[in-house]
């Protein structure tokens, strides 16, 4: 399985804005409010630090997961023990998005669908395009449905122009200073880098002389159109109503409304915004499965498939709504994003570079 620098541009930019859009955006107006847009940006400056980061600790082990070059840097128990929290979060992450977008789709588009045909409707897509061609396949799928989304928000962009209003931007800072801007900001630094993804995804990249520039080239991008959604939630809403909103994005969308004749602009970005979010469901499901059988030593990671696709179909149908994805949200941003997203990684690249340097001492 192989992926080109395109496809791994394509796969930050399709996985992470479905995500950002959906349920980021809103958090971040809660606690820098008006300056929301400005923690957008400070979140956008981590992020891409932190995939600098990974993307050089994972060049320094070509061809190698996280599984693989833990073990060679830790050895046997603890290196399978170091990705032990990232096969979890991997697997919770999965069931997390895959019942906000179920409880987003019921809720705007099929209010009278039973929650959990949704659910196994979004599993079964997830679980054919992991198993059919895995990270290949899904590069080829975020290389299709990237430009669309893109499009699609650009287009959304310009209609939308007419409802701004500038004033709710003011006072810049006062309200929330600098504390508060950044706050808002760590969990869309973690987003922006995606969750750990590129700790697998990387091994696959045929040219890795410009995997570097590809990541961050796709951080950019998503980093921009955030930060542009961000910014016309705030216009069209202010931050006070806006603050009160699950998806505000696709609430400021349905404000369009040209000559009584474009409307309902909104029932378009969703349908687009589902394959996003299927493709970030799949790569989420792809990496876990594909290190779970490094894991337990299983040749073939296509037969830990069908173990996990149930077990995701439990986890997503018993999550009680938004009092757990509130719950989950401050303990990802408190603990799982400082461990797997900044500790581990910074630890083992000390690891590699210690060792490297050792070597070179002794040639």
């Amino acid at each position: 399985m192989k992926l080109s620098g395109t496809q791994l541009v394509w796969i930050m930019v399709t996985t992470e804005i479905a995500v950002m859009l959906g349920v980021r955006i809103t958090p971040a107006i809660q606690v820098a409010k008006q300056d929301a847009w400005l923690s957008m940006i400070v979140g956008g400056i981590i992020g891409v630090a932190l995939t600098f980061l990974v993307v050089h600790l994972c060049i320094l082990h070509p061809n190698q997961t996280l599984f693989q070059f833990s073990q060679a840097l830790l050895g046997k128990w603890l290196g399978r023990l170091i990705v032990l929290p990232y096969l979890v979060s991997w697997y919770i992450l999965t069931a997390m998005l895959l019942r906000a977008f179920a409880d987003f789709i019921h809720l705007i588009l099929l209010n009278k669908t039973p929650l959990w045909i949704i659910i196994l409707l979004l599993i079964g897509l997830v679980t054919y395009l992991s198993y059919s061609s895995g990270i290949t396949g899904i590069g080829r799928f975020c290389e299709l449905v990237g430009p669309i989304i893109i499009l699609t928000m650009i287009v959304s962009f310009i209609l939308i122009v007419q409802n701004l209003e500038l004033h709710y931007l003011l006072p810049f800072y006062a309200d929330s200073e600098w504390m508060n801007i950044l706050k808002g900001s760590i969990a869309p630094a973690y987003w922006f880098s995606g969750p750990f993804v590129l700790l697998v995804i990387v091994s696959f990249v045929q040219n890795t002389k410009k995997v570097l520039s590809k990541s961050i080239l796709g951080v950019g991008i998503t980093i921009f159109m955030i930060l542009i959604a961000t910014l016309i939630v705030l216009l069209v809403f202010g931050p006070n109503f806006s603050a009160k909103l699950r998806f505000p994005y696709f609430s400021a969308v349905r404000t369009i409304d040209i000559l009584n004749f474009i409307q309902n602009a909104d029932i378009i970005l969703m349908v687009v915004l589902v394959f996003g979010v299927i493709a970030q469901a799949s790569l989420y499901f792809f990496i876990a499965s594909y290190e779970m059988a490094n894991w337990i030593n299983v040749k073939d990671w296509r037969k830990i498939i069908w173990f996990g696709a149930p077990v995701i179909a439990i986890i997503t149908i018993l999550i009680p709504g938004v009092s757990a994805f509130t719950l989950f949200d401050e303990f990802w941003t408190a603990v799982v994003f400082p461990v797997c997203g900044i500790g581990i990684p910074l630890f083992l690249w000390t690891v590699s570079t210690v060792k490297r340097k050792a070597y070179e001492r002794k040639v």
